[in-house]
């Protein structure tokens, strides 16, 4: 049994779960002992069990990608606390991936197979499939089988081992020329694991945030957010390990316009998570 009065700190298994798991608790320990109350590391199996985790008590921080972000604001279950900054950026980009020697255009990928991280993941998953449908092609209709494998780094691994002959996953690019700085398939200083060749890539789409369940003090939430600006050397060198991220910093009130905008598109072409569940609501319209 967890001790009274702590709180889960969920985390999607996003990231390879054996490697991240001390990294994680020490990071948990690093900010208890800061801000004087205990959190405990919970890696979740999906982002719609951070989402529950959030909503029944058991978390009361979360690492979530930006749909499940949306989702619990609106809901009042969750306010933002900080986005990491990646290169000097709150925003990345989505990739659609695919093996060196496989398919080389949109055109090749029909009757394919296609991988997708989760059904709530941006860059995993809604943004690759608006991008087929503003090209004319139906996400619906041209694969010949879809999976969802549970983190970016499972769809790189399956494309590279021809398991799949597409998926989405995320990356970092450079504003001004479009190069691709880093992504899923590569180390963080941009040297890839694995041999991938990027058919498009789509954004800019909002990083990633973490988020305090609403039953968390006003008092708590402060210490928890201040911590995250200035977390000290270990923790910081832990946060860059495991999240790539380079600091942290509050999210602007306009932080989750982009994706909003791409969610009310995929509402309207009738392709979007929330229409999978009548326990999960759109967001309000943008306006």
């Amino acid at each position: 049994m967890r001790p009274r009065g702590s709180f889960g700190f969920g985390l999607a298994r996003s990231l390879d779960f054996h490697t991240s798991l001390s990294r994680f608790t020490e990071f948990c320990e690093l900010l208890s002992a800061s801000v004087g109350h205990l959190f405990y590391p919970h890696h979740a199996l999906s982002y719609a069990e951070l989402r529950n985790g959030l909503s029944h008590g058991e978390l009361g921080l979360a690492w979530t990608p930006p749909i499940p972000a949306i989702d619990l604001v609106d809901r009042n279950m969750a306010t933002l606390l900080v986005a990491p900054i990646r290169r000097g950026s709150t925003l990345y980009h989505a990739a659609i991936i695919t093996r060196e020697n496989g398919p080389q255009s949109l055109a090749d990928l029909r009757g394919g197979r296609a991988g997708w991280v989760d059904r709530d993941s941006s860059a995993g998953y809604l943004a690759p499939r608006l991008y087929f449908a503003e090209n004319g092609l139906d996400p619906r209709k041209i694969f010949s089988n879809e999976v969802f494998l549970g983190s970016h780094i499972a769809v790189v691994d399956a494309i590279a081992a021809g398991r799949i002959d597409v998926g989405g996953c995320f990356c970092k690019i450079e504003p001004h020329t479009g190069r691709v700085l880093q992504g899923a398939w590569t180390d963080g200083d941009g040297k890839p694991r694995q041999p991938i060749h990027v058919l498009a890539t789509i954004g800019p789409i909002p990083n990633d945030t973490i988020v305090a369940a609403t039953r968390l003090s006003a008092e708590l939430q402060t210490k928890v957010f201040r911590w995250f600006l200035d977390p000290g050397p270990r923790a910081h060198d832990i946060l860059t390990e495991l999240f790539r991220a380079d600091a942290c910093r509050a999210p602007t009130p306009s932080h989750y316009e982009p994706l909003r905008k791409m969610i009310s598109t995929a509402i309207t072409q009738g392709d979007v998570p929330w229409r999978r569940s009548s326990t999960t609501r759109p967001p309000p319209p943008v306006g």
